[in-house]
Order: structure tokens, then sequence, then C-alpha cells
């Protein structure tokens, strides 16, 4: 956790730091540029101010014969003077304020070739470069171009002292901002990480917990983020790995007392044949045999669950009309139902469409509610299979329903449980497994569909469940 804290606090003041070194960089590359568009923008306006007087001296002089003595005359008078734009430097012609030290004029005629330069004496004759024409600004007179003049800012060392002096103080100001600012985003990060971490703690020592095997632990949702999230999800598996936990003991306890039982009956009876206290009768063994024949049917039902449950159930699916199969299904069981004074009913309309499923386990899963609704259905009672299309589209919807004893409604919600039952002796009476229901939950569901179950005490129970109609029909 501590690792993860300055994980977090060092990436908070990785993307501080960047962000305002990114923004100082531009801001001081933009200061710096904005000062040189200054000076540029200074020097274009001093030479959009000289170029009307220079076109003057060339209507006066005729000429530019003798500009640059007189441009070298009026500089040092200027710069010794009172200042630009105070007394009467230098020539008439040149307006006040025009010039200064800091200034280089250049001056070029029409064929652009230099004919005065107060900078460099010696470049007197050359051509102007594309760049500096461009840059410079036309002498016009009577609507012809005579020149061209460009005024340069060259800076005096007093200049670059203040300029330097200006880059240096906004360099610490940036500086010391960056320095402040990650200081302020460590500290942030920091409690930013203890908020977050608190409560990850806590779950983690609360994981530890369940590991070992204490699945009562809950870990406080204080908040509705992520965190919270994760922490209401961690309290939804806790208690469902804790549901778990009681269903498998339950599970090994119900799997122990069923084999224990007909094993004790079995131990009985053949310990009591070897002691010649039960003879060896047809009969007495026959007893044995049933419980042999109950091992058998709990075993297979136990791997039909286990096969169930892990999802590795074959089907081999094919479309199944219900009214022919509902009639196959209700035919063998009619000797067992007259027997008891029960009247077994279909009720599947022409034209209902086909259901895709595998015959082998839609056999499987009516004959285990059918033989559930005759085990709690009296004498006179009646046993109906209802099916209709589903309200669900591309679903049948089928009913098992009987006029039988019916289900408290405080078992309702366990009877899909494996091993439930109300009356334990009457399963032993009948034979039953206490699996049958919960085989027909995982079957119906390995199908694509659902199981819900209705009753009144008293009155009777209906199953219903849903099977994906065949494609097509």
């Amino acid at each position: 956790m501590r690792s993860l804290t300055w994980k977090i606090m060092l990436a908070f003041a990785l993307v501080v730091l960047l962000a305002l070194g990114t923004v100082g960089w531009m801001a001081r590359r933009a200061a710096v540029a904005q000062l040189g568009a200054y000076s540029t923008s200074g020097a274009r306006l001093r030479a959009e101010r000289l170029a009307p007087s220079l076109a003057e001296y060339y209507a006066q002089t005729g000429g530019w014969t003798g500009l640059q003595d007189a441009l070298n005359t009026a500089i040092p008078m200027m710069g010794a003077g009172m200042g630009w734009g105070r007394g009467a430097m230098g020539p008439a012609w040149l307006p006040m304020g025009i010039m200064g030290t800091s200034y280089r004029v250049i001056v070029a005629d029409a064929g652009d070739v230099v004919v005065a330069d107060t900078g460099a004496q010696d470049a007197i004759g050359r051509r102007l470069k594309p760049e500096e024409r461009s840059a410079g600004v036309p002498i016009e007179w009577n609507g012809q171009r005579i020149g061209t003049v460009l005024v340069l800012f060259e800076a005096t060392e007093i200049e670059q002292q203040l300029a330097s002096q200006f880059r240096q103080a906004l360099d610490r100001s940036l500086l010391v901002s960056v320095i402040v600012a990650g200081l302020a985003a460590i500290a942030l990060g920091f409690l930013l990480a203890r908020q977050i971490l608190a409560p990850l703690r806590h779950l983690r020592q609360a994981a530890v917990r369940v590991a070992a095997g204490d699945f009562s632990q809950r870990v406080q949702v204080a908040s509705h983020d992520e965190v919270g999230d994760l922490a209401h999800t961690f309290n939804t598996m806790a208690e469902a790995l804790g549901r778990q936990e009681e269903l498998r003991r339950q599970f090994i306890a119900d799997v122990s007392h069923e084999l224990r039982t007909p094993l004790a009956i079995i131990q009985a009876h053949l310990e009591a044949f070897l002691d010649d206290v039960y003879p060896l009768t047809k009969e007495n063994i026959a007893n044995v045999l049933d419980e042999v024949m109950l091992l058998g049917r709990l075993t297979e039902d136990l791997r039909q669950l286990a096969l169930a449950e892990a999802g590795q159930l074959s089907l081999q699916r094919e479309p199944v009309d219900l009214a022919a199969f509902t009639a196959s299904i209700l035919a063998g069981l009619a000797p067992q139902a007259q027997e008891r004074g029960i009247t077994l009913q279909a009720d599947v309309p022409e034209g209902l469409s086909p259901v895709y499923a595998d015959p082998q386990r839609l056999s499987q899963i009516f004959h285990n509610l059918l033989s559930n609704a005759l085990r709690h259905t009296p004498a006179g009672g009646r046993i109906e299979i209802r099916a209709r299309p589903a309200p669900q589209a591309g679903y049948i919807a089928i009913q098992v329903a009987d006029t039988g004893s019916g289900i408290p409604p405080e078992e309702l919600s366990h009877i899909f449980e494996r091993f439930y039952r109300g009356d334990r002796s009457e399963r032993r009476a009948y034979g039953g497994t206490g699996l049958g229901l919960a085989i027909v939950k995982h079957l119906i569901e390995a199908h694509g569909g659902q199981i819900s179950v209705q009753s009144r005490p008293g009155e009777g129970t209906t199953f219903t469940f849903t099977l994906p109609a065949a494609p097509g029909s």
C-alpha cells in the first residue's frame, strides 16, 4: 500500500511539473518573442515615419547624394541631445523622435542598391536581400517608388542588460511557481492516496480473512464511486461464498446421510442373514435389492447434478412435438395413476410450435415433475400438462399442475435445492433421492429456459417452465 501511495504522489507531481514546465516554457518563449516583436514593430513604425522625410530629401537634393553624411551627422547629435522629440536637433527634414542610437537605418534606391547605412558604411553599394526588401518600407514620390528604407533595432549595452534581467526575473518566477505547484501536487497526491487507499486497505484485510475461511467479513461502503462499487462487489462475493460454503457443508451432510441409511439397512440385513436371524428368502433379498437400487439412483442423480452444475451436460437437440411427446409420457404413467385413482390430462393446442430440446432430457424433466405430482396427489385428484406460447418471443411455456396437498409458503423458495424435502419419511416410502427438482431446474436452464412454482396448501401445485421453440417454427 505504501508503494502505491508513493506512486500516486509521484504521478501527481510529475503531471503537475510536466504541465507547468510546458506552460512556463511556452510563456517564456512567448514573452521573449513578444519583446522582440515590440522592438521590431517599433523599428517598422520608425521606418514608416521616416519614409516621407526621405522622399522630401530626395526631392530637395534631386537624388540620394549626401544622405549617408546627413544621417551620420544627425544620429550622434540626437543620441547626445535631450532625447527623442526634444529640441531642434539634426536636419530640418528629419522628424523628431525618429532616430536614436538603438536603431540602424538602411536606405536603398529604386534598384535596391544601398545608398546609406548608419550601421555599416562599407555596406553602401550592396543590394538588399529579398527578406530585407520585404521587411522595408517603400519610399515614394509623385506615385513612383524611388527607394526603400529599413530600420533595424540594435540594442545598446544597457538595453541588453535590461533584457537579460527581464529574462532572469521571468525564469526565477517560473521556477518558483513550478516548485510551489510541485509541492502542492505532492501534498494533494498524498491526501488523495490516503483517501483512496484507506478503504482498499480495509478491503485487503477483509479479503485475507475471507481467504482464511471467515465468510462473515464485510466492508463498509462509504462512497458511490469505483471504490464503493468494489466494496459492494466484495460484500456480494463474500455473501455468495458464505452461502456456497453452507450449501457445500449441507450437501456433504445430506450425501453422507443418504448413503448411510441404505448402507446401514443393507449391512443389517446381511448380518442378519449370516447370523440366521433372517431367513434367506426372496422377500428378504428383495428388501436388500431395493436399497441397492436406491443407492444406484442416488449415485446417478448425483452424477447428473454434477454434470449440470458444471455445464457439461451433452444435449442432442431436435424439434419435439409436445402433443405427441406428452401423450407418450402420460401413457407410460397411466397404470400408476389408475392404481392411485388419479386422472392424467394433457392440454396442448394443435399447431403449437415444437420445442427445440433433447428428447431424453425432456423425458427426464417430465418424469421427475409428474412422479413428484403423483406422490403428493390423493385419490380422485387430477394432474394436467398444459402448453402455450410464452410471453417471451421464441419460447413455449409448459405447466405441470396437480390438485395435491400443495407446498407450504415457507418451503417454496427451497424446493429446488439439493436434498431438500419437507417430509423425509415420505421420501423413504417412495424411494426418492431429494435431487429430482434440483436436476429438473438445471436441465431446463441448460436448454435456455426457466422454471418457477406456485402452490397453495390443500389446493395443489403448478410448475411452469419455458423451453425455446424450434428454429423456423
